[in-house]
C-alpha cells in the first residue's frame, strides 16, 4: 500500500516546527538573531494533560554551537471558552523553559498562545486534535536493503474524515525518528504507522507514538523535511532556507519568530525488538 512519509530525524525531541502562514523564505544563512518557540502541547492518552512546557530561544548563526534561552518572557495560553493557562518561568536550572501545572487539554478545542518578549508580542493559534490508539506493533525483516527490519505500529483510521499524523520512534540510546503522512489511501480503514531500521538489537524497547496534526502543520514538516534532507540542522539555527511557522508577531510584522505552536493527543505504545 503507497503512503506519502516525509521523514524527519530530529536531533531534540522537543522541538516539532510547522506552519501557519505557508510561507517559505529561501535566502542565505543569517545571523540576526530571532525568537524561536517550541510549544508543543501533547496530551498522552491517560494522562490529565495539566503539566506542559514551552521552550523560547532565539536563533543564530549556521555555525554556532550553542543555542541563547529567553529568560524573562511572559507565556500565557487562552482558550476559545476563556480559560486562562499561565506559564511562569522554571528558573537559572532550566534556561528558556516556562511550565504550566494546571493546563485543560480538550479535543477539538481551539488555543491562543501569547509571548511578550522584547516589546514585541507574538501569538499563534491552533485546536487540539484527536489521534487513534496505536493496537499493536509487529517486526519483519522485508526491507529495501538485506538486513534491514521494518516495525510497524497499527491503528484505525477514523471514516469520512481528512486526517493528518506524526509518528515518533524512540530508542534507547538514539535520536527519536518522525514522520507526517495522511490518510488519502487509508480512509477508513485498518492500516499502519512504519519505520525501517539497519541495527536493531534483540531485546531493545523501542516507544512508538502516535499524534494527531493540523494539514497546516503537516505541510511544514513536509517543507522542513525537504529543506535538511541533504544535511543535519541544528533545531534551533537558521536553515539555508528559512521556514516560517505559525506564530505572528502582532507588534512588528517583520520581526518574524521561528518555531510553531502545536496541540496533538498522543498514542503510545513500546515494543521489544524480536
Amino acid at each position: 500500500m503507497k503512503k506519502n512519509y516525509f521523514i524527519l530525524i530530529i536531533l531534540m525531541a522537543g522541538l516539532l516546527f510547522t506552519a501557519c502562514e505557508d510561507v517559505v523564505d529561501v535566502g542565505l544563512p543569517s545571523s540576526e538573531p530571532r525568537l524561536v518557540v517550541d510549544a508543543s502541547i501533547n496530551w498522552h492518552k491517560g494522562d490529565s494533560g495539566n503539566w506542559q512546557l514551552v521552550k523560547l530561544t532565539t536563533s543564530t548563526n549556521y555555525y554556532a554551537t550553542e543555542i541563547p534561552a529567553v529568560e524573562g518572557a511572559d507565556v500565557y495560553i487562552r482558550s476559545q471558552s476563556g480559560s486562562f493557562y499561565e506559564f511562569t518561568e522554571i528558573g537559572p536550572d532550566s534556561p528558556g523553559f516556562y511550565a504550566c501545572e494546571n493546563f485543560q487539554p480538550v479535543i477539538g478545542e481551539t488555543y491562543t498562545l501569547h509571548i511578550s518578549y522584547d516589546d514585541n508580542h507574538y501569538t499563534a493559534t491552533e485546536t487540539l486534535l484527536p489521534v487513534p490508539d496505536l493496537q499493536y506493533a509487529e517486526q519483519t525483516d522485508d526491507g529495501f536493503l538485506e538486513g534491514q527490519q521494518v516495525v510497524r505500529a497499527y491503528f484505525d483510521d477514523p471514516p469520512g474524515i481528512e486526517n493528518f499524523y506524526m509518528h515518533g520512534f524512540f530508542r534507547e540510546d538514539k535520536g527519536p525518528q518522525y514522520a507526517v503522512f495522511d490518510d488519502n489511501f487509508t480512509d477508513g480503514n485498518n492500516t499502519y504507522t512504519v519505520r525501517i531500521f539497519d541495527n536493531l538489537r534483540r531485546g531493545e524497547i523501542m516507544t512508538i507514538r502516535l499524534f494527531g496534526i493540523s494539514e497546516r502543520y503537516f505541510d511544514y514538516m513536509s517543507k522542513i523535511f525537504t529543506t535538511t534532507s541533504e544535511g543535519n540542522i541544528g533545531p534551533f539555527q537558521v536553515a539555508p532556507a528559512q521556514l516560517r511557522g505559525n506564530i505572528i508577531n502582532e507588534t512588528d510584522p517583520d520581526n518574524y519568530a521561528y518555531g510553531y505552536f502545536r496541540l496533538s493527543e498522543v498514542s503510545s505504545l513500546e515494543y521489544m525488538v524480536q
